[in-house]
């Protein structure tokens, strides 16, 4: 694997992270966009850890809960502020830890959590349960691979649809993207399809997101 393919994997699995804990935090399905994906790989590139985004995230939506505000935030556009002064305070408050190693967490915990959650019908459901029980090494060495687990056995699960299915999906996808359509500009949609679809293919399967901070991951700790 290239120097580039390394960071464009870590940046896949420290968007999905960020991407899983915002809807679970905003409560209803959203995907986030192109402009968020680019936000969250400066993060990602400027050494913000992903313990810390997804704190200030929870932070933000618990004190909006406290103060009554209305509307929904709908981008990481509104949060971007706040992240990134909370990043400059823990910088002031300590010396850099390099991407968030320092962080408490049981990660042998949530590993057991999320092999736990891997549907029973999955496929090789204990190989994968093992591949996920036996990774070892810091939080961010754990989060990149579980990336490329998820990675994998999405494209799996992708390749071994029917096509009745795969039509039905498309279908479903192509509703979302009409509805969509005065607000999503042309140049983005093929990466929103793909994404729709994706999530379709997960939900419909029930495999969780692999990543340490991934609800499911979470019941243990």
């Amino acid at each position: 694997m290239t120097a580039t393919d390394d960071n464009s994997a870590g940046d896949h699995a420290y968007f999905r992270a960020i991407e899983e804990v915002f809807i679970r935090l905003r409560g209803a399905p959203l995907l986030l966009s192109p402009t968020d994906w680019q936000i969250a790989r400066d993060w990602h590139r400027a050494g913000i850890p992903l313990d810390l985004v997804c704190v200030t995230l929870e932070e933000i939506f618990r004190q909006r809960a406290e103060t009554g505000k209305t509307g929904s935030v709908r981008s990481l556009k509104y949060c971007r502020s706040a992240v990134e002064k909370a990043w400059a305070a823990r910088q002031e408050l300590a010396a850099p830890a390099g991407r968030g190693e320092h962080v408490e967490m049981d990660i042998g915990a949530r590993l057991q959590s999320l092999a736990a959650a891997l549907p029973a019908a999955l496929p090789e459901r204990d190989r994968r349960c093992r591949q996920i029980l036996e990774l070892e090494g810091g939080i961010q060495d754990v989060e990149h691979e579980l990336s490329l687990l998820d990675r994998r056995l999405m494209e799996e699960l992708r390749s071994g649809i029917t096509p009745e299915l795969t039509a039905e999906i498309e279908r479903d996808v192509a509703a979302v993207l009409a509805r969509l359509e005065t607000r999503l500009p042309a140049d983005e949609r093929p990466a929103v399809r793909d994404r729709l679809f994706e999530q379709a293919v997960r939900r419909r399967s029930g495999l969780p997101v692999l990543s340490l901070f991934s609800p499911e991951a979470q019941t243990s700790s």
